[in-house]
């Protein structure tokens, strides 16, 4: 049980949401563009991941040089898919709104852009629930950093040890392990439990609406 909580941050993929299907559909049409071979389980094994990396992991060397042309292109496809391609995960829209009731301040901490998940979850109707974005450019370093867990704290005036913050994957984890603030791994995302325990979150869950029975 976590007692004497103020605030929530979520991870975005694999938390909040499934959005598995458009991200992979925007690599196959970014390597259908570049005419490089796609094999959907090299991005699947890899969310959570910052995209750059994912490019520079998967992409022959010769694609290195473009990388911030390659971001552009992928974000393009990835948002004129729409939110068609994305869904709400179970028990997410019945607990932000219990959270919210009870008083609690909820943030988004994602290696997406602050911009991309504040459009994705308005257009799910999740917005009104959350307070603050972080994400990639909104601090200098993304996840496994810490960089956004503390910029969270600090915006929203709350304490590490007042914080929880909620990630599916072992780099996420790792982000908050470092601010200091207490960290629930869920099973929910593309990480194994098996790779969830490798960073010994503080608790380990296995459905999102578990939430609310443990955060006080």
């Amino acid at each position: 049980m976590f007692r004497d909580i103020q605030l929530v941050i979520y991870d975005l993929d694999g938390v909040l949401i499934d959005s598995n299907k458009a991200i992979v559909e925007s690599f196959r049409l970014l390597h259908e563009e570049i005419g490089e071979p796609f094999n959907p389980e090299d991005v699947l094994s890899r969310i959570g991941v910052g995209l750059l990396e994912i490019f520079r992991e998967i992409l022959p060397e010769r694609h290195h040089d473009n990388l911030a042309a390659l971001r552009l292109s992928y974000i393009r496809n990835f948002q004129e898919l729409g939110t068609g391609y994305i869904r709400l995960l179970p028990d997410v829209a019945e607990t932000l709104a219990e959270m919210n009731t009870r008083g609690f301040s909820q943030s988004v901490a994602t290696n997406k852009t602050d911009y991309e998940a504040e459009r994705i979850l308005k257009a799910l109707k999740m917005d009104p629930y959350i307070d603050l974005y972080a994400g990639y450019g909104t601090v200098p370093k993304i996840k496994p950093e810490p960089d956004m867990i503390l910029y969270t704290l600090v915006k929203l005036g709350v304490k590490p040890e007042n914080a929880v913050f909620v990630d599916d994957t072992k780099i996420g984890l790792t982000a908050g392990i470092r601010a200091g603030v207490n960290t629930i791994g869920i099973t929910t995302g593309n990480n194994t439990l098996e790779q969830i325990q490798e960073v010994n979150p503080t608790t380990i869950i296995h459905e999102f609406g578990r939430l609310t029975e443990i955060i006080r």
